[in-house]
């Protein structure tokens, strides 16, 4: 029985060697993998600003229509105008929604001062690029908030539709509020939604979407500079007979692919970005015009840990830092150190952190 002996004691010896070696790895290259490391933790994006002619109707429609509350109101605060390269003597008012019960997912109103504001994507169709398409909130009783938004002056693309996607059967309603504001409104209707105890008629914010015009630039940036995780890619045209909620002819719909991928920095679809390319129908690039302190949805907001680190690693990655590091107040948080920089298609983003 000399084999098995031979056959175990061989593997034996395998064993401690590969051991050795790996205690040899861990000793010699700790320090190295440790440098590599990321100093810095980017958390999906808190809040979205929009720039907006009138706080008061914005703020009563999520109120009145979504039961959100307002959870801070005031002038802006000199530091935050200065961000925003903008003159001092712009002022500007805000107020910050949220559904009541949540920490993040908020709505921040910022009515500007000033008379010289364009819309950041004026009368723009869905695969126009640049800026922010739109925020995406969960609703329940789709038809009630259809009838009372279109009452209030909201439009859209279409009526709400109902589709599969992946394992959920959704009706979605992209809608069209005052200054642009695009609201993506999304009811689960199989399976149950659960998990949100305080989603009562509009949920928290929790995901952004951005037409882009070359996929593999906006992941260069979100995925490769960023660290951005994938939670979701899909590519295809839509199915027979056309139907879609982004006001595509039904012909073209068919025909026009879309690349969709959904990304955060821990790979959730919480305060994460939304990114489509139309394959074969294109229009405007309206980045240019996605700046302060224009009409439309401003900017996302992403906390982050570690700051100064963020922005070393964005400099080097060649990323033009647009903006700080600057001190900023941020009610009703507090005081803030950021920085701004901007997507490959116009997307103003701040990453935030706050003072002890």
């Amino acid at each position: 029985m000399i084999y098995p002996y031979a056959i175990c004691r061989s593997a034996t010896v395998k064993i401690r060697f590969a051991r050795l070696t790996i205690l040899l790895l861990l000793a010699l290259f700790p320090l190295k993998l440790a440098a590599e490391a990321p100093a810095f933790r980017i958390g999906g994006w808190s809040e979205v600003v929009m720039s907006v002619s009138s706080l008061e109707t914005l703020s009563k429609d999520f109120i009145e229509v979504g039961a959100w509350s307002v959870l801070a109101e005031g002038p802006v605060d000199p530091s935050a105008i200065r961000a925003w390269r903008l003159a001092e003597t712009v002022k500007a008012e805000q107020v910050l929604l949220g559904n009541p019960g949540t920490e993040t997912g908020f709505v921040r109103l910022v009515r500007f001062d000033t008379a010289e504001r364009a819309y950041m994507r004026p009368n723009a169709r869905a695969w126009e690029s640049g800026g922010i398409l739109d925020i995406n909130i969960r609703v329940k009783d789709m038809d009630a908030k259809y009838r009372e938004l279109m009452r209030r002056g909201w439009q859209a693309h279409g009526d709400p539709l109902q589709f599969s996607f992946g394992p959920f059967v959704v009706r979605e309603w992209i809608t069209l509020g005052p200054d642009g504001m695009s609201v993506a409104l999304i009811e689960r209707i199989e399976p149950e939604f659960e998990g949100w105890p305080h989603f009562r008629h509009f949920s928290r914010s929790f995901n952004s979407t951005q037409v882009v015009r070359d996929m593999d630039t906006a992941l260069g940036f979100y995925r490769d500079v960023l660290g951005f995780q994938q939670y979701l890619y899909h590519e295809g045209a839509s199915k027979p007979p056309g139907e879609n909620v982004l006001g595509l002819p039904y012909e073209a719909a068919m025909k026009v692919e879309r690349k969709v991928w959904i990304g955060h920095p821990e790979g959730l679809n919480e305060g994460s970005v939304e990114l489509i390319e139309f394959v074969g129908a294109s229009g405007r690039d309206l980045a240019d015009l996605a700046v302060p302190p224009n009409l439309g949805l401003l900017m996302l907001r992403f906390p982050v840990e570690g700051l100064d680190a963020l922005a070393a690693h964005l400099s080097a990655a060649g990323v033009k830092i647009e903006q700080g590091p600057d001190l900023i107040l941020l009610p009703p948080s507090g005081m803030a150190r950021q920085i701004s920089v901007r997507a490959p298609d116009g997307a103003w983003l701040d990453f935030y952190e706050l003072e002890d």
